[in-house]
C-alpha cells in the first residue's frame, strides 16, 4: 500500500484516481462543498484500484491547511493516517511554515495521532469550520 500523490497544485498527475477521488469525496463528505481548487495536493492509497485512504491539503499565505483526511474501516488502526500526516508534511515544507488542522471533538483516535505527530491545540482567531471542532497546529 503507496501513498500516491495523484493532484498537485492545479496539476492533475493521475487522471483516472483524482476523478475517482472526487466521485468518493462527495460521497464520504456530502455536500461539502469542492475542495479540487488550484491550491490543493491530494494523495490516494489504493488497492486493488479501489481507494481505501485519501487526504488533502491547501496553502495559503505561508500556512498549509489539511482539507481531508479519510481511511476505509477495514483499512483503520494500520498506521495509514500517521503516513497521510508525514506526507502532508513534507509536502509543505515547500511551501509553508506551519501547518494546521481541525478534527471533531469526538474524534479521538485522530487527536491522538496528531498529537503523536507533534500538532499541539490551538485557539485559531476565526473558527472557519465552526465551533465544536479541535484546531490543531505545528511549525515546520
Amino acid at each position: 500500500m503507496r501513498l500516491k500523490r495523484i493532484f498537485n497544485q492545479g496539476r492533475v498527475i493521475n487522471e483516472y484516481l483524482y476523478n475517482q477521488l472526487q466521485e468518493l469525496d462527495e460521497r464520504i463528505f456530502p455536500n461539502c462543498g469542492n475542495e479540487f481548487l488550484k491550491n490543493r495536493d491530494w494523495w490516494v492509497i489504493e488497492v486493488g484500484g479501489k481507494i481505501i485512504a485519501y487526504c488533502g491539503c491547501l496553502y495559503s499565505e505561508g500556512v498549509c491547511i489539511f482539507n481531508r483526511a479519510w481511511v476505509s474501516k477495514d483499512y483503520r488502526c494500520m498506521g495509514i493516517q500517521k503516513r497521510m500526516i508525514k506526507a502532508r508534511i513534507k509536502a509543505a515544507k515547500d511551501n509553508a511554515a506551519r501547518v494546521i488542522t481541525y478534527t471533531t471533538n469526538d474524534n479521538v483516535i485522530s487527536a491522538n495521532n496528531l498529537f503523536k505527530m507533534g500538532f499541539r491545540l490551538y485557539e485559531p482567531s476565526y473558527k472557519w469550520v465552526g465551533k465544536g471542532y479541535l484546531y490543531f497546529g505545528k511549525d515546520i
